[in-house]
């Protein structure tokens, strides 16, 4: 009987080890127990999922409304939604050039879906889902297949000739340049998911440490950080973005860089 004790104690103790310090989420009110395991995942580590739907539900759901009476003078929503199409494509175009057209679609929908996900963790209750290295990791893994696979697909088994230049380094150059190939999304990833991460527990630790007036008003002194934040993660989405669009533009267009 003590064995077992220890051993549910130490695996309580590992289990609260491996949890991070973060803000209550909207399920934590829903009295459902968050370490019940569903499809062999907890609901804990299905937060992710079910924020980055909502998300992508939110934005579905907005854009549907803002076009559902398209006018040659926009207005209003449609004006908003006109405005961000035009800067994003503005902003992609000095990036991927000619190829613009055929790919913004991506690169747009990718900016606007990181940016909501990065600031969704503002929201009370909500949080992030980027900052969990499996959000942002599949992304970099759907952004590494776009653009070897549009590489492949122009330039057929010559896109592969820029992996073992210069030809006398051959062997030398051919692993290097692969390496290189597979750190892009690792580096993609990582760097999203660790700026994430930052903001949200330095968020969480000063609504922890709040104090309080006469017990009852509080002095909200994590606002500093929600405002950087506000910056670090539109940061944070153009960057990958952009990265993402360079990765593409060098697969497409190898000789003329």
């Amino acid at each position: 009987m003590a064995t077992e004790a220890h051993g549910d104690s130490a695996a309580h103790a590992a289990q609260s080890a491996e949890q991070k310090l973060e803000l209550p989420s909207f399920l934590d009110f829903t009295g459902l127990d968050m370490h019940h395991q569903y499809f062999g995942f907890t609901l804990h580590e299905w937060l992710p999922v079910i924020m980055s739907g909502i998300v992508g539900l939110v934005l579905v759901s907005f854009s549907l409304y803002a076009t559902r009476r398209m006018e040659k003078i926009p207005r209003g929503s449609q004006a908003f939604i006109e405005l961000v199409v035009e800067g994003l494509y503005d902003f992609i175009s000095g990036t991927l050039g000619k190829n613009t057209a055929k790919y913004f679609p991506f690169f747009g929908t990718l900016f606007i879906y990181i940016i909501t996900m990065n600031l969704w963790g503002l929201i009370p209750l909500m949080h992030s889902p980027t900052n969990q290295i499996n959000t942002t990791l599949s992304m970099a893994i759907v952004v590494f297949v776009l653009y070897n696979f549009e590489g492949i697909r122009k330039k057929g088994w010559g896109y592969f000739k820029h992996f073992f230049e210069p030809l006398f380094l051959a062997p030398l150059m051919f692993p290097l340049h692969v390496i290189g190939e597979f750190v892009r999304p690792m580096s993609l990833s990582i760097r999203l998911f660790g700026n994430l991460t930052g903001e949200d527990l330095t968020i969480a630790l000063l609504v922890m440490m709040t104090p309080f007036i006469f017990g009852l008003i509080p002095v909200p002194i994590h606002l500093v950080m929600v405002l950087m934040a506000l910056l670090f993660s539109t940061i944070q989405a153009t960057i990958f973005t952009l990265l993402s669009a360079v990765y593409l533009s060098l697969a497409l267009d190898e000789d003329e860089h």
